[in-house]
């Protein structure tokens, strides 16, 4: 699927023609089929590139304005659509994903506030009040935050409405094999831009498909996958709710070792400072206001160079990105990193260590399966586990799972909470 600035402008285009049938004749049929052919879960946009919602939902909604109320079912999709325009807004008003100019605050308001006036009433107009406030709004329940589709590699996983709230918004659908996201933490940007493939340089991706989406009170999970650089990646994305943390890791199959796996992410354009975390791998990234910090933690290597070099894990400063690097012992490599905007939690000692997993009292080898361990102090303490091949029974650290993916905590009284799991 091809997403560049000419084919988001054809789809525009059929959209504009759609309108002028609506405001000139009242057709709504030509309106009907737009919707049904670019509209698809939830109504996310299924071709059209996230630069282009905003100008689509505005076109839509002049429409009405112009010409007044159109059928229910046309208001209801283009309120969906509404909807999912709304889930991938940051925390300032911009969208998701995208490298965007700069826009003055009032003019950002006014154009959410008149896509909202077309919606009185209802679900999305009352976030657009506690966004904007001053609107008066129906106390009535929001829709839900967090999303992803079922169909494509597109989603926003977010705790909640609010504007300090968090944020993973990923975006894979053009065929390409980097992954567009965004990761905002109490509403500051950490992590932005490309997330770029194990294995070189972005290019091309095939066989992308979405795989699992899970949601709860304790957290939004997703994976997909897709073949680039003749490997097999599994990528998950992990936002834990009310713990100021997420995990970001791809699996990746295929791997001929002896060799090193090197994958990049984005940084955001104000370019948080970053600065090593003392006595270990981890970066630190420090806004450049309000004293905020996140912790970025690549739990596959050890925690100090000294002990083994294993890869590298460092600013790109050309790319204005992270970069990770592994050593490939087997044909499946495992590549995560867990991310932590607490404060409180940061002035803290960080340690983490890899975990040995059994199966029948069996050690298993890495490339079967790995589970690590991420503690700040000995009051919080992670434990994510991954089975990079056929899942079955293994344990590790006292815990038993027949699990794929699980990610827990491991309370100070030594009992194992899981938090999310992948069957």
């Amino acid at each position: 699927m091809t997403i560049g600035s000419e084919f988001n402008a054809k789809i525009l285009a059929s959209l504009a023609k759609a309108v002028d049938a609506w405001t000139r004749r009242a057709a709504s049929d030509p309106l009907a089929r737009w919707l049904s052919r670019e509209l698809g879960d939830e109504g996310a946009p299924v071709r059209l590139a996230i630069g282009a919602w905003f100008p689509a939902l505005e076109m839509l909604v002049g429409a009405k304005e112009e010409r007044g109320d159109w059928p229910s079912d046309i208001d209801g999709r283009v309120l969906d659509f509404f909807r999912s325009l709304m889930r991938f807004a940051r925390p300032d008003g911009r969208m998701a994903t995208l490298d965007e100019e700069a826009m003055t605050a009032e003019d950002l308001r006014a154009r959410w506030e008149r896509l909202a006036r077309a919606f009185p009433g209802s679900d999305a107009a009352r976030v657009l009040g506690w966004w904007f406030p001053g609107r008066r709004t129906k106390p009535i329940s929001p829709p839900r935050a967090g999303w992803s589709s079922s169909k494509h590699v597109l989603g926003a996983l977010r705790v909640n409405w609010t504007s300090r709230g968090d944020l993973l918004a990923f975006d894979q659908r053009a065929g390409a094999s980097a992954t567009r996201f965004d990761l905002f933490g109490s509403g500051h940007g950490w992590l932005e831009g490309l997330w770029r493939p194990p294995g070189g340089d972005e290019g091309e991706a095939t066989a992308i498909k979405p795989v699992a989406w899970r949601t709860s009170s304790a957290a939004d999970v997703v994976e997909w996958t897709f073949r680039a650089n003749g490997l097999r990646v599994k990528r998950v994305l992990v936002l834990l709710h009310g713990r100021r943390a997420a995990l970001l890791s791809d699996q990746v199959d295929g791997v001929k070792p002896p060799g090193t796996l090197e994958t990049t992410i984005g940084l955001p354009a104000s370019n948080p400072t970053v600065e090593p975390v003392s006595d270990s791998r981890a970066l630190l990234l420090r806004s450049a206001t309000g004293g905020k910090s996140a912790q970025v933690i690549p739990l596959g290597l050890p925690p100090l160079a000294s002990e083994t070099e294993r890869g590298r894990f460092e600013l790109d400063a050309e790319r204005g990105a992270l970069s990770l690097s592994q050593a490939a012992t087997g044909s499946r490599a495992w590549m995560p990193l867990f991310v932590s905007w607490n404060g409180a939690r940061h002035r803290k000692k960080l340690s983490w260590r890899a975990l040995t997993v059994s199966e029948n009292f069996k050690i298993r080898p890495p490339e079967l399966a790995q589970a690590a361990r991420v503690s700040w102090g000995r009051s919080e303490t992670f434990l994510i586990y991954r089975s990079l091949g056929p899942p079955a029974r293994r344990s590790f650290l006292g815990c038993s799972t027949t699990a794929r993916f699980l990610v827990a905590r491991f309370t100070p009284e030594g009992d194992v909470d899981p938090i999310v799991a992948l069957d």
